[in-house]
């Protein structure tokens, strides 16, 4: 912004140009919809959730073309004033042009350099301020990636193997490495994967003393005597329902993952052929003398969206907690076949109605962990998330 410029004020949803625009909603949902259409016009650019990430059409070109002035000139110049720098006239001017004269712009994606940035961080958090000296700091610093390198080494010889030890998974970037160079070796589905790596007995009873998993032994139809096989990591064969080709995914439940749980959210298909989600609790390997894969989880149910939600616009669906009675205090458990799982999901609070609900600073880590707030609590999917992206070294 130039000196002297201020952003507009409260006053912008009543000029001639918002209202033309944008019309009467209020501005924050403008600032949302000027979010979701960079998002979306982004994907469309790095090739995020398509069918082919080889080719484009005339047709995407001229979409992607409109969706770039709809950006650059109705959103960002109408909230941020008449404003013409050299990128946003380059997206507005000359987006066309530049993927007809060039084709596809590989150079454009970063997920690839952030992924590479994590060996960089852990060899900085090892070796900064814990030495004395310089050299010193330098032999942890090769140390630590002597280690790093070992360790990617002997995770990506253990997956061509099959014996995969996932007390804390392997990252889906070395499964695509191993398992995505040769068309022949791709798994096409779920049960054809190996079931791999160190797993733990327990018996359903001791799974049953946690509150939310306290009705798991009448889903799994046993009782609490009975023995089940747990496992930290499940995987899939992602399917995609825009019909890119398949990949395999890791889906988590843990209590510790560098510090933090993680619950992976699911897209599967039900009993009824329909799409359902849910919240991983547990991944089983056997039940009794039965050996399974499958994964109890929490039920989601599709909610209602509010008028005139910009999320949803996007295709965001609304997600709230099931419960299979009114009287329950955490929401319903079911049982599925890891073969029915269809991929993971990427789901976010509803942050608009948490703080319409608790006020402007609650996050989903200070909401209140009752019965109540479980039953209001609500969700999006998040249609934005790169499952599959264009490859930034496309092969010849």
């Amino acid at each position: 912004m130039a000196p002297g410029q201020d952003l507009p004020g409260p006053d912008v949803v009543n000029t001639p140009r918002y209202l033309q625009v944008f019309g009467s909603i209020p501005v924050e949902d403008a600032v949302l919809l000027t979010f979701c259409r960079a998002a979306q016009l982004g994907g469309a650019l790095f090739g995020d959730n398509v069918a082919s990430t080889t080719s484009m059409t005339e047709e995407q070109i001229k979409s992607m073309e409109g969706a770039a002035h709809a950006l650059g000139v109705d959103c960002v110049q109408n909230l941020d004033k008449f404003k013409n720098t050299s990128k946003l006239h380059r997206l507005v001017q000359h987006l066309g042009a530049e993927l007809r004269g060039h084709g596809n712009l590989w150079e454009g994606d970063t997920s690839e350099n952030e992924r590479l940035h994590a060996s960089c961080k852990q060899m900085f958090r090892r070796s900064n301020k814990r030495g004395p000296n310089v050299t010193l700091q330098m032999m942890r610093c090769d140390e630590a990636q002597s280690a790093i390198l070992q360790e990617a080494e002997e995770d990506t010889g253990a997956l061509m193997s099959g014996d995969l030890d996932s007390g804390g998974g392997v990252d889906e970037a070395i499964c695509a490495a191993a398992d995505g160079n040769s068309a022949g070796s791709v798994p096409t589905r779920t049960d054809d994967l190996p079931l791999a790596g160190h797993a733990r007995r327990v018996p359903v009873a001791a799974l049953a003393r946690s509150p939310a998993l306290a009705r798991i032994a009448h889903a799994l139809g046993a009782v609490g005597a009975t023995w089940v096989t747990t496992h930290n990591t499940v995987r899939i064969v992602a399917r995609f329902a825009w019909g890119a080709p398949s990949i395999v995914q890791h889906l988590r439940v843990t209590r510790d993952f560098a510090g933090k749980p993680w619950h992976s959210f699911v897209r599967y298909e039900t009993t009824d052929g329909s799409i359902g989600w849910g919240r991983l609790r547990v991944n089983l390997r056997s039940i009794g003398a039965c050996r399974r894969n499958c994964v109890v989880l929490q039920r989601m149910r599709p909610v209602a969206p509010r008028a005139g939600c910009i999320l949803t616009s996007f295709n965001c669906v609304r997600l709230g907690w099931d419960f299979d009675s009114d009287a329950d205090d955490h929401p319903a458990l079911e049982v599925v076949n890891a073969a029915r799982i269809l991929r993971a999901e990427d789901v976010q609070m509803d942050n608009q109605d948490l703080s319409d609900r608790l006020g402007l600073y609650a996050t989903p880590l200070t909401q209140p962990d009752t019965a109540a707030e479980r039953r209001m609590a609500r969700y999006f999917t998040n249609p934005f998330f790169p499952w599959r992206t264009r490859a930034m070294r496309p092969g010849l």
